[in-house]
């Protein structure tokens, strides 16, 4: 299973959760790696440096394979790896600042004929908030559909990058399975293999 986190928008939590949805499906027995397309290559040295997933390695074999985009939607290795995703997943805060990338990339999303594999994942929520209220208005807005689970806004996430998985706590680590396991269910109900 190929799944492409995009937006480009830098900032949104692309890496962090290519690295963090990746770590909870290992948690739950999967084989799982990184394909870092960024030419920051943040998500290789978070890896490199903490572990929790494998580096992509050419012809090996995994359960699922998080591909890490670069903030440029004009870059052929986004316009490649949304191509080959199972899932893609459009990383966004709802801040409305943020809707007009992620409607850019959504349109790329479309473009390349991905819109049925894709949905957009709401990252840094604030529960309470009126933004966090309108959730689905802004996935319309965006035009693609929403994930039902979100990604509250916590330092943990960040702390993450210096610690690794085991420095997450119980409702962290319990909203990263949410997560990564509706990501999977998505793939699954598609019936893509």
């Amino acid at each position: 299973m190929i799944i492409t986190l995009c937006n480009g928008k830098g900032g949104s939590g692309k890496t962090t959760l290519s690295v963090l949805l990746g770590c909870a499906l290992v948690e739950a027995g999967h084989k799982v790696a990184l394909l870092d397309t960024d030419p920051q290559h943040t998500a290789t040295r978070w890896v490199e440096e903490v572990g929790g997933i494998e580096i992509a390695e050419p012809g090996k074999e995994y359960g699922a394979l998080f591909i890490d985009t670069a903030p440029r939607l004009e870059s052929k290795e986004v316009t490649d790896a949304i191509r080959r995703a199972d899932v893609v997943v459009l990383v966004t805060s709802p801040s409305p600042a943020d809707l007009f990338t992620s409607r850019d990339t959504a349109t790329l999303i479309h473009r390349e004929g991905a819109q049925d594999r894709a949905r957009v994942l709401f990252n840094q929520v604030q529960p309470g908030t009126i933004l966090a209220r309108d959730l689905d208005d802004m996935a319309e807005r965006i035009g693609l559909p929403a994930f039902k689970n979100t990604l509250r806004r916590r330092q943990a996430y960040q702390h993450a990058v210096l610690m690794g998985w085991k420095s997450l706590g119980g409702e962290a680590r319990e909203e990263l399975f949410k997560v990564a396991l509706e990501i999977v269910g998505l793939q699954s109900s598609k019936g893509v293999k």
